[in-house]
């Protein structure tokens, strides 16, 4: 009987520590940090990520057309128990919000890159970052109407 019970400790004590390790962190997406640029059809896009602090990172994301900036976001990732939430928010020309705010749970995490879940009707029902490289940002962004949409991003200087 001694030796289940320690088994069963030992057991207890391994699935412990690997669910301490498991917590994700804020700090882990320090990969994101920097400005970023590519295309998105017709149009440019610019993205720049904070570097993580006090449980967040944030990034700031314009799209230009036609030399005009056509939409804003905010995107803020942020630490919410043991897991990390995204939260997204979109303005058109004059500040006018494009739909409600977007909040999207954690996923998927690597070591350079990361997968966010929308709850059941959210316009963007996954996105994915992923540092390809020093100079490579992908963002995989899969919406209610389109597959999979990849925007490739390289660091800008």
């Amino acid at each position: 009987m001694s030796h289940r019970l320690s088994v069963l400790i030992g057991a207890l004590g391994i699935m412990v520590s690997t669910t301490s390790f498991a917590q994700q962190s804020v700090a882990d997406l320090s990969w994101m940090t920097g400005s970023w640029t590519g295309r998105l059809g017709p149009s440019t896009i610019e993205e720049t990520w904070t570097t993580p602090s006090t449980n967040s990172i944030q990034a700031s994301v314009r799209i230009l057309a036609d030399g005009a900036a056509i939409v804003h976001e905010f995107i803020v990732i942020s630490q919410k128990e043991n897991s990390l939430v995204l939260s997204l928010q979109q303005w058109g020309p004059g500040y006018v919000p494009l739909g409600p705010a977007t909040t999207m749970t954690l996923s998927e995490m690597t070591e350079n890159s990361v997968t966010f879940d929308a709850q059941e009707g959210a316009a963007i029902k996954r996105l994915t970052y992923r540092r390809k490289d020093e100079q490579t940002f992908e963002i995989a962004v899969t919406t209610q109407d389109a597959p999979e949409i990849l925007i490739v991003l390289t660091a800008s200087t």
